[in-house]
């Protein structure tokens, strides 16, 4: 490649012509403007004589000719156009007129203009049906079962390394081209660092290649760089693409997800443990069902739940946003993993694809039960467990000892101690016991809980059994900071054989008062009217309701004989024993022991000690370390319907789950998936994988094309994320099915299929522009040379960072927001309303929909920013303090090395070295050079 400055190339070079991308249309415009707009701008408006303002919005051409006003959307441009403007209800025409549509859909045309408004309608589609044939659409190439493809025979054996080889030099020589021959060692090693783990060599590894003469030299480093970490970070970079991952809700609040990056750990774990990509699959549709216990598998299940999502839910606008959020799903499904525009069936039949609307709508069904939730999980189970194993053996050992103490010594202590105070002992409270209560956790006599969604009523219970025949007293206390409010207390009392009594106690709404010194406050609610329905033995049950409970401390206790002027301390004793004894006499079984050791032992230290004993036990309880991550979980949900049009409004009947006829190959069609898994999404996982009578076959075909693409520049179908009938058809349809057929029986491994493309010349061979190939194949879609790549957004920030020594190496865990952060830029936080602008700059996607493949622009902001970003300047610093050697014409040498992996040539080293022995300070001179080189367009190409 001609090394020139990244300034002058980006100046000169055109923007790369790409395939537009209509996901998002078909998502989020089209069934807008079939619900709202149709009835009075389409075709069959104009039939019925119902169109209005000669607006047509039923084809591209329409939208962008426009009506009576002018041009309804002119691409790119927000502020032109009147579609816009008529959406938000700004100017003089309002749509729909009758009623403005919510924001985030407005935000949603907003955004598809600023892509340049793709829109694949044409006039013939705005007025043709076409039926779908399922049965002629299971002949189209993408749908067969995998065939077992045997290499071609060759002329020139000598050029081939493997089966690859074959099945690209067999069509070449059939054209009589001839293919490049290998590339020099240097730029091979470069070439396959970046591919295989997105950093560049060290000098130490080039030098380290270059001197082994082994002919497994080269394999050696393929398998050392699949076994790299950072392997599984680059290709986990190419995977997110295709799931639209972020870390954020989007839409107008933005909302973050901090438990999103899990989902992101997943996928880079997975890929260094080289996980069956069936496994990887199916763990994203249903790990949550597959392994309930294991967090990695929870975590995946982001895959399902990773799209945008508005921060602002109406009732009127629920139902909308739930489909358009299983939508998405099923939407991102199908792209990714099938390479099928499945959202495009939501509001009509597929217009190509042997796609029903009806197969739609039953796919969206299996996913009708799956939300989003923030899900606690222990990351480190087994060390938990054992802690809680030896914690609950301990405690049986002291529950034990209190048994036997109740059994043994309790009652003959309670009567000494009765003949030893006949008039009972000194005032105290009554703590009454909560019933089981999720949230709710002893902590000495309170108890702590954690409230749950904000805006909800809690409610506890607490009770005891009590021996007074009158209560006039109960004590409610709430020990913390904030405000609670208290919505109701109910007071229930029954005896033995009594019925239920209950009344609502009134409560005294007065201002908090501290109990200590740590600003804690209670909450004391007295009642001078006694509680109605008390005698001997009877279990008195309080339950308070409170309102947005923030997380605190409550404690009940009640007292009896208490005037209304009296202060707590004046109550009476509220235990009787007298009663409690009768009561044992006449019912052994009504009354625990343990209830009277605890009330005894209040007055008794000697009574108390096994019970003190277990409660400091309890307070040393282990708790899991629990830790929120942003996953799919299966709620209640409620029944998808078929949907006219795709309008929520127009529903035509429940949807039951099942999936795409065209991959039904089965007997018992979705049954033989779903009667055996019983939860629809593990049956869909199940079915997406099964190379038999399932999708499985498809599945495979996607994903070796996508490894193909990453490391030939190009799929073998060149629409990654489209093997329909618009798709591109495969250049080399063998080599797919080879490819396909070689992960499953490989165990569906991918690091297999990696050395195998990698350790093939057509991989290794050099990018000369030859003239025979130029003339019979000018766009290389046969592969005789190995075009020049330029690296994604992320790979270009992370080699800066390798190259200056400033990579900070540290795996998983949340990201940053800081676009200055050393770390690989996986790890900087994706938030949609938050990108990072030099990394917008290099074409890094908006986490929307599912991408196959980045555009590649050449815009001059790119080297403008190069040369004067304060990130690149300061990584040039770091190149030239690492590059500083004893001499000059050293120090440039080391340069070169370091940034571009290669040395420099003498006519460059002259140019340099004379440059920098002309200025006033060498270390100055040589941080330009570093600059110089990092923005050559060489840094940011592979050959």
């Amino acid at each position: 490649m001609k090394r020139v400055s990244l300034l002058a190339l980006l100046l000169t070079s055109p923007l790369f012509a790409q395939t537009p991308d209509f996901t998002f249309f078909e998502q989020k415009i089209r069934p807008v403007l079939i619900e709202h707009c149709y009835a009075c701008h389409s075709a069959d408006a104009v039939k019925n004589k119902k169109l209005r303002g000669g607006l047509r919005l039923d084809t591209a051409q329409g939208l962008r000719t426009g009506g009576d006003s002018g041009p309804a959307v002119i691409p790119g441009k927000i502020k032109k156009g009147h579609l816009l403007e008529a959406l938000r209800y700004t100017g003089d025409v309002k749509m729909p007129p009758k009623k403005q549509l919510p924001a985030e859909v407005v935000a949603d045309f907003q955004k598809w203009i600023e892509m340049g408004a793709p829109d694949p309608r044409d006039e013939s589609a705005a007025v043709a049906v076409k039926k779908v044939d399922v049965e002629k659409g299971r002949t189209w190439w993408s749908f067969q079962p995998l065939k077992h493809v045997q290499p071609p025979k060759v002329k020139n054996e000598k050029w081939t390394q493997g089966p690859i080889d074959r099945f690209i030099l067999a069509p070449l020589e059939a054209k009589g081209i001839v293919p490049n021959g290998p590339i020099d060692r240097e730029r091979l090693l470069r070439r396959v660092y970046f591919d295989l783990i997105g950093l560049p060599p060290t000098p130490a590894e080039i030098d380290a290649f270059a001197s082994d003469s082994a002919p497994d030299a080269f394999a050696k480093v393929v398998d050392r760089l699949l076994e790299n970490p950072a392997y599984g970070e680059r290709w986990a970079r190419h995977w997110l693409d295709t799931v639209r991952f972020a870390e954020s809700s989007g839409y107008e609040f933005d909302k973050d997800r901090p438990g999103a990056y899990h989902y992101r750990d997943f996928v880079i774990d997975a890929l260094n443990k080289d996980m069956p990509y069936d496994e990887f699959v199916r763990l994203q549709i249903a790990g949550d069902h597959l392994q309930a216990s294991d967090m990695k598998s929870i975590a995946a299940t982001g895959f399902l739940v990773a799209g945008p999502y508005p921060g602002q839910v109406t009732q009127k606008t629920l139902s909308l946003i739930r489909y358009n959020h299983l939508d998405d799903m099923v939407s991102t499904l199908g792209s990714s993993m099938l390479g099928l525009s499945v959202g495009c069936a939501r509001c009509h039949d597929h217009k190509y694809d042997p796609i029903p609307q009806h197969d739609y709508y039953r796919l969206l069904s299996a996913l009708g039960r799956t939300d989003s939730i923030e899900r606690k999980v222990n990351p480190t189970p087994d060390i938990y467990r054992k802690a809680k194993d030896a914690f609950d053996v301990t405690m049986k050992e002291l529950q034990a000892e209190r048994v036997k103490f109740e059994k043994d010594e309790l009652l003959p202590r309670l009567q000494t101690w009765r003949k030893e105070h006949p008039h009972g002992a000194a005032p105290a409270w009554l703590i009454l016991d909560p019933q089981e209560t999720p949230g709710l956790k002893r902590q000495g006599d309170a108890f702590t809980f954690t409230a749950g969604k904000p805006n909800k009523d809690e409610t506890f219970t607490f009770s005891t059994l009590t021996f007074q025949k009158n209560l006039s007293a109960l004590r409610f206390e709430a020990l913390g900071t904030g405000v609670l409010q208290v919505k109701e207390i109910m007071a229930t009392a029954q005896a033995y054989g009594k019925p239920k009594t209950s009344q609502a106690l009134k409560f005294d709404a007065a201002a908090w008062t501290p109990t200590d010194d740590k600003k804690e406050h209670a909450k004391v609610f007295a009642f001078a009217t006694p509680v109605a329905g008390f005698e001997g033995g009877t279990t008195l049950t309080v339950t308070v309701t409170l309102k947005s409970a923030p997380t605190r401390k409550l404690r009940w206790a009640v007292a009896t004989s208490l005037a209304a002027a009296d202060a707590p301390s004046a109550l009476q004793n509220l235990f009787e024993i007298p009663l409690a004894l009768d009561l044992l006499k006449q019912k052994p079984d009504a009354l625990p022991l343990s209830i009277l050791g605890r009330w005894h032992g209040r007055t008794d230290p000697e009574t108390n000690n096994p019970y003190r004993l277990i409660a400091e036990h309890e307070a040393k309880e282990p708790q899991p370390n629990l830790i929120g991550i942003f996953s799919a979980s299966s709620g209640k949900g409620g029944d998808v319907h078929f949907l006219i049009r795709g309008e929520v409004e127009r529903k035509n009947g429940i949807a039951t789950p099942g999936f795409l006829q065209v991959m039904m190959n089965a007997e018992q069609k979705e049954k033989t998936w779903l009667e055996p898994s019983k939860e629809p999404r593990v049956a869909l996982a199940h079915w997406l994988t099964d190379t038999k009578v399932g999708a499985g076959n498809l599945l495979a075909r996607v994903l070796v094309n996508r490894l193909w693409q990453h490391h030939m520049g190009r799929g073998i179908v060149a629409t990654p994320n489209d093997f329909g009938i618009q798709g591109d058809a495969p250049t080399h349809p063998e080599l797919l099915e080879w490819l396909a057929h070689e992960l499953v029986q490989d165990g569906w491994k991918l690091k297999g299929i990696h050395k195998k493309i990698v350790q093939s010349s057509a991989y290794q061979q050099a990018g000369d522009l030859l003239p025979t190939g130029m003339k019979l194949d000018p766009q290389n879609k046969l592969w005789w040379r190995q075009a020049p790549k330029r690296l994604e957004a992320e790979t270009i920030r992370d080699a800066l960072l390798a190259v200056s020594g400033t990579l900070d190496p540290r795996a998983f865990g949340p990201g940053s927001l800081d676009p200055e952060n050393p770390r690989r830029s996986i790890y900087l936080t994706v938030k949609r309303s938050k990108m990072v602008p030099m990394m917008q700059m290099f074409d890094a996607p908006e986490p929307i929909q599912s991408i196959g493949e980045r555009s590649i622009t050449t815009v001059p902001t790119q080297a403008l920013a190069f040369m004067n970003s304060g990130f690149v300047r300061t990584r040039a610093e770091k190149l030239a303090l690492r590059a500083k050697q004893s001499t000059i014409e050293a120090g440039i040498r080391e340069a070169y090395r370091l940034a571009l992996g290669r040395s420099p040539s003498e006519a460059d080293l002259a140019r340099m070295a004379a440059f920098v022995q002309s200025q006033a300070s060498t270390d100055r001179a040589m941080v330009e050079v570093c600059q110089v080189l990092l923005c050559l367009n060489e840094f940011v190409y592979v050959d």
